[in-house]
């Protein structure tokens, strides 16, 4: 049986305290929140995502325009889209749900509002406008949520 020499023990040495340092490195890396290419794409529908929600409703309030593109994807159906622009006064929420096959209704549907804020259930943080054209003023309509356990 060989026996390891000083040279051997310093080299495993190394090797397991640069193994160390990058399993640190990965540990650290999965508790940072997912850095997005396009914050304006919303598709995950977490913490991220309504944290990029949470922003649109400031800018709007602020009286700042903003824009953003849903995907909500139905467990056996296609997406129903969501383009969303705001120009700081008014609110032009589009829900197109023409590639949804199992669509009851498919087309697109255009909700111009001059209010908007965040409602919070027990399992849900709901996206709701409000004074919009053709409903009553105080007409909450609840246009996509959030669930509180994907979060």
């Amino acid at each position: 049986m060989r026996r390891f020499g000083k040279a051997s023990i310093v080299i495993i040495v190394i090797e397991t305290f640069i193994i160390g340092i990058l399993a640190g490195l990965l540990l650290v890396a999965a508790g940072k929140p997912e850095a997005r290419e396009q914050r304006n794409l919303i598709t995950h529908f977490d913490r991220t995502d309504l944290q990029r929600i949470e922003e649109m409703i400031t800018r709007f309030k602020e009286g700042t325009g903003d824009n953003l593109t849903m995907l909500e994807w139905g467990i056996d159906s296609g997406p129903y889209i969501h383009d969303v622009y705001n120009d700081g006064r008014e609110i032009h929420w589009t829900v197109d749900n023409t590639r949804d096959g199992m669509a009851a209704n498919p087309g697109k549907t255009e909700y111009v509002c001059r209010a908007i804020g965040l409602a919070e259930t027990a399992k849900f943080y709901k996206v709701e406008v409000s004074d919009c054209d053709s409903y009553a003023k105080d007409e909450q309509i609840s246009l996509i949520s959030f669930n509180k356990d994907r979060l």
